[in-house]
């Protein structure tokens, strides 16, 4: 007696509305229909920070031979986070126009504070630990800060100052 086997369910499924129509598995596709808004703002949040952090990376390294490492971590931070609220509201939000624009950026500042005490204090550490640490150090460590706080720059993004897009989800593009 022979025995027959049902083929395998198909782990990959192809995923609409993503350009490509790449293949991904089949949880993460659920999801990806589930939250399309939630995926379609990560990926530019995604796109987005790797943006802003070369942009800090160069500014910062730029600077601190002649401003020593907080100032220049501090300067790389406050210009970059207004193009940071800029962009994301732009290509993460879906924001047109200058509505509510000094209040997006004045926020925006607000958890570049926020940033600011996560990489300054990662900084210190390092200096206290290895007080003659090389600029190399120093970028991985602003890197590690920069990336530790954009999951709660991330959150704070959407719960706090875009809150008032999630009430009508369909003002929001796409991507």
């Amino acid at each position: 007696m022979a025995t027959t086997t049902s083929p395998e369910p198909n782990a990959l499924v192809p995923v609409p509305g993503t350009g490509t129509h790449r293949v991904v598995p089949t949880a993460l596709s659920r999801l990806l229909h589930r939250y399309p808004v939630l995926f379609a703002q990560l990926r530019g949040f995604g796109v987005v920070a790797v943006i802003c952090t070369v942009v800090s990376v160069i500014i910062f390294a730029a600077l601190r031979p002649s401003t020593g490492t907080q100032w220049a971590n501090a300067i790389s931070l406050i210009l970059c986070s207004v193009l940071n609220t800029e962009l994301n509201r732009r290509i993460s939000f879906g924001v047109q126009g200058m509505h509510f624009w000094w209040r997006d950026q004045r926020r925006g500042l607000w958890i570049m504070l926020l940033a600011l005490a996560m990489t300054s204090g990662s900084l210190w550490v390092l200096h206290e630990v290895r007080p003659d640490a090389s600029i190399a150090a120093e970028l991985i460590v602003i890197i590690f800060g920069n990336v530790t706080s954009a999951v709660t720059r991330f959150l704070l993004l959407r719960y706090w100052i875009f809150r008032r897009l999630r009430k009508n989800s369909s003002s929001i593009l796409e991507h």
